[in-house]
């Protein structure tokens, strides 16, 4: 179809169709939905489609020998919610969260801080401290389980050596009171370079010129990181936290591999607890409806620190819009005196 312009005939423009493959002719918002389709369908394959599958399984009684599916609504939550197992592992997860995230801060930060400092060999420290984070966790549970061997293992070799104990009195590292706290060092070990290097990338950019004001204020060490250091790594130290809280809550594989949940119960946490039920009970819909309460647990946990951090940096905001205010107010009465006192200068003269 031609059009006729000033006696030339000029072919009309077609109309392009919203599924025209031409980038050069789609709008920009077409095109941009074309590119995302992928990672939606991708996303919906691997995330969304198993997580409602799941959340039907829960409401489902399923018996894996003939297939078959009952419906039994929030019967699987309301009798996990009854169960005393399921309300010490609910325990247990807490207590394991605690213990990993406290000693994951202090290997995260006191390796942040080591590293900050400049002394000899610290490019190589620096690069030996990301090795338990580039390991796999069989392989940490398979060298602190060696550790923890009460017979050879090295924390007890040591405390021998040192005439602590003897073989007789050797600590069982394993043991049901005090299991959990050996597995989360095992686990903070392994997770804390993560933090390392995320709150000493913060450090590096800290102005040092605030640090020889401190000294000259005679601050000591532990007064130039509160008023210093901590202003700065604040906001990472939290971030940091949502990170090993959820991966300490859902933590199965290092328990397994340490110490099998046991000795007895003693470190079965809810994961493990989502283990045994699904698949050595075969109850799959009471297992989906425990992987469920672990998931609200984790997102009040995740919920809570992200509502801290809101807060936090609306106080931060607030504290900055109230500085610049009082020293805009400071500049206005310097300038207004300055004026002032110009006027009277140039009336006595």
């Amino acid at each position: 179809m031609t059009v006729s312009v000033g006696g030339l005939r000029a072919p009309a423009r077609r109309k392009v169709g919203v599924f025209s493959l031409n980038s050069s002719r789609m709008s920009e918002s077409t095109f941009a939905y074309l590119l995302i389709i992928p990672v939606v369908l991708v996303l919906v394959a691997i995330m969304i489609y198993p997580t409602l599958y799941s959340l039907w399984m829960s409401l489902h009684y399923i018996d894996v020998g003939s297939g078959s599916w009952e419906w039994v609504g929030l019967e699987n939550y309301t009798f996990a919610l009854g169960n005393a197992d399921l309300r010490s592992s609910i325990l247990r997860t807490v207590l394991y969260t605690v213990y990993v995230t406290v000693f994951s801060m202090l290997l995260a930060v006191g390796g942040a801080l080591l590293l900050n400092e400049r002394f000899k060999g610290r490019k190589y420290l620096a690069a030996l401290v990301i090795l338990p984070w580039s390991v796999s966790t069989y392989a940490a549970a398979a060298v602190f389980r060696y550790m923890y061997n009460p017979q050879f293992g090295f924390f007890d070799s040591v405390l021998m050596n040192l005439g602590i104990v003897t073989p007789q009195t050797a600590i069982q590292f394993v043991d049901e009171k005090v299991v959990l706290v050996s597995i989360a060092v095992a686990h903070a070990w392994q997770f804390s370079p993560l933090g390392m290097y995320f709150i000493l990338a913060v450090m590096q950019v800290i102005p040092q010129d605030l640090f020889k004001v401190a000294k000259t204020d005679r601050l000591g060490v532990a007064g130039r990181f509160v008023h210093v250091t901590w202003p700065y790594i604040r906001l990472p130290v939290l971030i940091y936290l949502v990170l090993v809280t959820a991966e300490a809550a859902k933590v199965f594989d290092i328990i397994y591999f340490i110490s099998g949940g046991g000795p007895g119960k003693s470190s079965h946490d809810l994961v493990y607890q989502i283990y045994v039920e699904s698949f050595v009970n075969w109850q799959f819909g009471y297992g989906a409806a425990v992987s469920w309460i672990l998931v609200v647990l984790i997102m009040g946990i995740t919920t809570l620190y992200f509502t801290t951090i809101m807060r936090r940096e609306r106080q931060a905001k607030t504290m900055n819009v109230k500085e610049a205010e009082i020293e805009l107010r400071e500049r206005g009465l310097g300038v207004a005196a300055a004026t002032a006192s110009d006027a009277r200068s140039g009336s006595d003269v």
